[in-house]
């Protein structure tokens, strides 16, 4: 599947649903890369998670290329 770069403002936060809908993606997935390590989140509470643009356009370019 060829995936579309997400057009992002780097600086602003987004919330996990809008980090799904940008890459085409559940929410699991999200998750996962996140306990790898891939994308850091910046937690204001348990239940509020953001992500930066940069990490969107970071999990992107994991999600595109292939390992090497």
């Amino acid at each position: 599947m060829k995936r579309n770069k997400p057009e992002v403002d780097t600086e602003r936060r987004y919330c996990i649903k809008e980090v799904c809908d940008l890459l085409c993606i559940c929410r699991d997935t999200v998750k996962k890369y996140t306990n790898l390590g891939v994308i850091v989140p910046i937690r204001i509470s348990s239940r509020e998670i953001y992500y930066l643009g940069s990490e969107i356009l970071l999990l992107y370019e994991h999600l595109t290329n292939p390992r090497q």
